[in-house]
């Protein structure tokens, strides 16, 4: 089953069709908040960056609305957050849609590009640049749209004066730009990888850290440590697991759906630990996909479905860990902190939360939610 998913997994091999629809209707009227908009259509998946044609300059607030749901060869189409790219200037740092419609505010003037990235590869630089990798694949024919708006007004009120429902697209930007959970200090998105909205700071009684709700997303959020690992490195943390995602066993790719803590070594290497509804505890695994396999590890610390919606405690000896699990050398310092979601494969709803880490090292206490 693994080669077959590999073989199709992060391909686009067609599309749901997207028509242009009320999002530009509306903008054809030249709304007042409206400074410019512009429509890029993507219809093979070759099509690399797009010029939209609008120039923005620093400070100013765009949305994007995407339209078009790609079949990436997963058990459900990828929506436009999974695979719509951006960047200012031909040498601007790429960014993706955190939601379907995603509004930013620009950190940088110049021209505004668009592409439909494929899951099969990850960014060689922060500009975009599509590896050679990025075209073994046939080329596929499909279609789908991404609108730019930049806005002359506060783009909540615009949003929200333009929707004449909430569930239109105008509504549903407005809802997910005034809802956009802030990360604890010093936690951001992996820039290669995706910003999805999943992660939010959290505190409740004695407990603070990190929440992660997810419904068919995925990212990784990292706070860069420098932390010495030794024999005696220990991080302890405390979760509350209200929802597993997982349809099957999470060693198969199709499955692999999850959400867990994790560190980063100074090799490369990380070690995850997880509470997976379908394998037994203290089982430890390579992850299962490409490029992820020669990087990632996980670690199930608890099984089955007793215990959701409860607090548990858990103190580990990373280096240990480490060395029970992991075939390489064992590394020299930890680098980050990560929380992770895996949500794409089965859209189904995961919920945990993580509180009170602490890593252990030298003699120090590194708080990671201080």
């Amino acid at each position: 089953m693994r080669t077959t998913l590999f073989s199709t997994l992060f391909l686009f091999v067609g599309a749901v069709v997207a028509q242009a629809g009320v999002v530009q209707e509306t903008l054809k009227s030249s709304p007042a908040s409206v400074a410019s908009w512009s429509t890029v259509t993507f219809k093979t998946s070759y099509t690399g960056w797009q010029s939209s044609g609008l120039m923005v300059a620093k400070g100013q607030q765009v949305t994007i609305f995407g339209e078009g749901q790609i079949n990436g060869g997963l058990p459900l189409p990828l929506d436009p957050r999974h695979y719509v790219w951006v960047r200012i200037g031909a040498d601007g740092p790429v960014f993706n849609l955190a939601t379907d419609q995603h509004t930013f505010q620009a950190e940088q003037s110049g021209l505004l590009y668009i592409t439909a990235k494929g899951a099969d590869f990850f960014w060689e630089d922060r500009r975009g640049t599509y590896p050679p990798t990025s075209q073994r694949a046939p080329e596929v024919p499909f279609e789908a749209h991404a609108t730019a708006v930049v806005w002359k007004a506060d783009p909540l009120e615009a949003l929200q004066a333009l929707s004449q429902d909430p569930l239109d697209p105008f509504g549903q930007a407005y809802a997910v730009a005034a809802e956009a959970p802030p990360l604890p200090a010093g936690f951001d998105y992996l820039w290669y990888l995706s910003d999805a909205q999943v992660f939010g700071a959290w505190q409740e009684g004695g407990r603070k850290g990190i929440r992660g709700t997810t419904h068919y997303d995925f990212g990784i959020v990292k706070k860069p440590v420098d932390i010495p690992l030794t024999d005696e490195t220990e991080i302890s943390f405390e979760w509350r697991y209200d929802a597993l995602p997982a349809q099957g066993p999470e060693t198969e790719v199709q499955f692999h759906d999850y959400l867990s803590i994790a560190v980063e070594f100074d090799n490369g290497q990380d070690i995850t630990w997880m509470w997976s509804p379908h394998l037994q505890e203290g089982l430890s695994f390579r992850c299962p996909l490409p490029w992820w396999d020669q990087r990632e590890t996980h670690l199930v610390l608890q099984s089955g479905t007793e215990g959701l919606g409860e607090w548990h405690s858990h103190t580990r000896p990373v280096a240990q860990d480490y060395r029970r699990s992991v075939n390489v050398e064992v590394p020299k310092r930890i680098t980050g902190v990560w929380f992770i979601n895996s949500g794409i494969f089965a859209k189904a709803m995961g919920d945990a939360r993580f509180a009170n880490v602490v890593i252990s090292s030298a003699g120090v206490e590194t708080s990671i939610f201080e």
